[in-house]
């Protein structure tokens, strides 16, 4: 039967303390050994004598450092120089001098370990195993990592105008497709264009190596794909009180006026990067406008008149984006136009003072086209401006309507609804003087009648 003893625990040892151990060299007899020979058996350095990489010995001539890096001479496994962690990007333009390739870079003065150099090639390799002769500095071959350590590239294996990365290890060129610096596992490098939109990314993107060599991480990619960038956007500009149309004549009098404008995604607009134009005069209103968290701003303008039918002026906000592209302005127009006037009168005729009191309709407008309700009682009087078409149509319960013609002295006009051209019709303002055509119905229509001009 066995027998089990029990002991109180210590809570700390020192190194003249003693454990049992079975030792395997003496047939496992049961013998005491001091703490303090067993971390004699621990190393403060690892050794690497037995160190194996692809089945290759470690060279145990020297101890590695923090940033130091170890490369394959095509016998063991070396220190680099001191701190070789490769930091330092330099581009090569590897020409085809069949069957091998050449460079001439003026920056380049040494190969060195602690160096990556970012290399384009003019041809895909014929041969293998292929060298590059770098100022020459001699025709090195070029190999790459595989499942049983470095070997040489495959014949047809290199691609045109896709960037590689070479490191020198002193007796070779090791190529790598993305940068062995950039100290991520997972990066993509692609220049080819995308076939089509999928996400965020658009058809055409390339992924092509960035400036320091490295690829887009798969945050990057992800973020891309699943959070496309919002481009922002301004929209709706107005000038409070003003516009957007307004009768010939009318002056905008100088002062301040609150310019007032929509944006979209606004977390992606500069801030103060917002301008106001003055497009019709060729002037800068306003700049270093907050168009990121406003929506108004004050601006002075200058007195404004406009005093022929269709007259406009126009004015425009704008920025940029916080990738520094512009964004696309927001522009606001003021139109000057003239008034139609239509309604009922007694007379058969009317003249030039009593036309802007017609009382149906005195909307400012560009033509006579319209639906038109008069009460009952008088002629109908539908008057435009001289420089307004004229209408082609007019009618009353689908019926056209008898106008007054020739013999009723409204003969002018090539058309075939005749007008009497009446001079002397002055605006609101008091300013400008035009000429109007007048229409009249032939006949007085005592019941309410809805005309459609067309």
């Amino acid at each position: 039967m066995a027998i089990i003893f029990t002991y109180p625990r210590a809570n700390s040892v020192i190194e003249s303390d003693s454990f049992l151990i079975s030792k395997s060299d003496q047939d496992n007899l049961t013998m005491n050994v001091g703490v303090g020979d067993v971390f004699d058996l621990i190393p403060t350095i690892l050794d690497l004598d037995d160190f194996n990489l692809y089945g290759e010995p470690f060279d145990p001539s020297g101890t590695p450092q923090p940033g130091d890096t170890i490369n394959y001479n095509c016998n063991t496994w070396v220190l680099g120089p001191a701190g070789t962690s490769k930091t330092e990007i330099i581009n090569v333009s590897a020409l085809a001098i069949p069957p091998n390739y050449v460079a001439t870079e003026p920056d380049i003065t040494q190969l060195k370990q602690d160096v990556v150099y970012k290399t384009t090639f003019n041809a895909t390799n014929t041969v293998s195993p292929v060298t590059l002769n770098i100022n020459g500095y001699g025709a090195n071959t070029i190999q790459r990592g595989g499942l049983t350590g470095l070997e040489d590239i495959p014949i047809d294996f290199i691609a045109v105008g896709v960037e590689y990365f070479l490191t020198w290890n002193g007796n070779i060129f090791q190529l790598h497709t993305s940068n062995p610096s950039s100290g991520s596992s997972s990066e993509f490098i692609n220049p080819d264009a995308v076939t089509e939109t999928i996400g965020g990314i658009s058809v055409g993107t390339t992924f092509p190596a960035k400036q320091d060599g490295s690829g887009y991480t798969m945050q990057e990619m992800w973020d891309k794909l699943l959070y496309p960038y919002q481009f922002p956007t301004l929209s709706g500009l107005n000038i409070s009180g003003q516009g957007p149309t307004v009768e010939v004549g009318y002056t905008i009098a100088p002062g301040p006026y609150d310019f007032n404008w929509s944006k979209s995604n606004a977390g992606n607009i500069e801030a103060n990067s917002g301008v106001i134009n003055d497009i019709t005069a060729s002037t800068t209103l306003a700049v270093g406008v907050d168009i990121k968290t406003l929506n108004t701003t004050s601006v002075v303008l200058p007195s404004i008149t406009k005093t022929t039918g269709g007259a406009t002026y126009k004015w425009e906000i704008l920025g940029n984006n916080n990738q520094g592209g512009a964004i696309s302005p927001s522009i606001y127009t003021i139109t000057w136009l003239f008034r139609r006037f239509v309604g009922n009168s007694p007379g058969t005729i009317i003249a030039p003072g009593d036309i802007p009191s017609l009382a149906v309709n005195n909307s400012l407008s560009t033509n006579l086209s319209g639906t038109y309700t008069f009460p009952g009682g008088g002629y109908k009087y539908l008057c435009i401006p001289e420089t307004f078409p004229d209408p082609t149509k007019i009618t009353l319960s689908g019926l056209d309507v008898a106008m007054a013609g020739t013999a009723e002295g409204y003969g002018d006009g090539t058309g075939p609804i005749k007008y009497k051209l009446t001079p002397g019709v002055t605006n609101t303002f008091g300013n400008v003087t035009v000429a109007y055509k007048v229409f009249r119905s032939l006949n007085v229509l005592n019941g309410q009648a809805i005309f459609i001009v067309s």
